[in-house]
């Protein structure tokens, strides 16, 4: 299968968004569906977003999977930005805004002591040791934060996804996607924050064992 000649539509996308209204009722969603497909050249290849009344593909994948195809990651995609996401705030709050609590804490008790009874070079010394450790605290709870976020969300979506339409069935669907990726010339493994196909593949047969 390939694109076809509109470079804006594919065949599929009526059939694309028929799924993706099945899975919006049978999973409880009451923002309103998606009208349209949009198929984006910004979007990576290992990315499906249904957000905003849309859902957005990567264009170079376009004829390269049909619509069958693509429900499993629907399910994902519709699970991730519209039940995981519900929950940032909380989760931000516990894993990001709470471990940064004792830093300032610390910080500040240290400065009025180094202001109070710190004389001479070992003065400063001491203020950029604290500086530079507060520094690299809060670079590694955000670094923490941040990945922790994105990996978990997506692991998240594909096990509830499987627990809700099929383990065999989203395992197949994320195997096609990596193969038929790995088509485009797209490196399979990539420093992101977010997980490879091969990870989410892995970390599913894992969490479903």
């Amino acid at each position: 299968m390939f694109p076809s000649e509109d470079a804006s539509h594919s065949p599929d996308d009526e059939n694309i968004l028929k799924y993706t209204a099945e899975l919006f009722r049978q999973l409880g969603t009451t923002k309103p569906e998606p009208d349209i497909v949009t198929w984006d050249d910004d979007i990576r290849p290992d990315l499906v977003v249904v957000k905003f009344g849309e859902v957005r593909l990567p264009r170079s994948l376009m004829g390269r999977l049909t619509a069958e195809d693509w429900k499993p990651l629907l399910a994902s995609a519709i699970i991730y930005n519209y039940v995981l996401l519900r929950d940032e705030n909380r989760y931000s709050a516990i894993h990001l805004v709470l471990p940064q609590v004792p830093a300032p804490i610390f910080v500040a008790f240290s400065l009025i002591a180094l202001f109070r009874y710190g004389r001479g070079p070992l003065y400063i010394e001491l203020l950029l040791t604290i500086i530079g450790l507060y520094l690299a605290y809060t670079s590694i709870v955000l670094a923490l934060y941040i990945r922790g976020r994105w990996r978990r969300f997506f692991y998240t979506a594909d096990r509830q996804a499987a627990d809700k339409f099929g383990k065999e069935e989203l395992l197949v669907a994320l195997a096609k996607y990596g193969e038929t990726i790995s088509a485009t010339g797209y490196p399979r493994k990539r420093l992101h924050l977010w997980p490879t196909v091969s990870q989410r593949i892995e970390r599913l047969q894992k969490d479903l064992r």
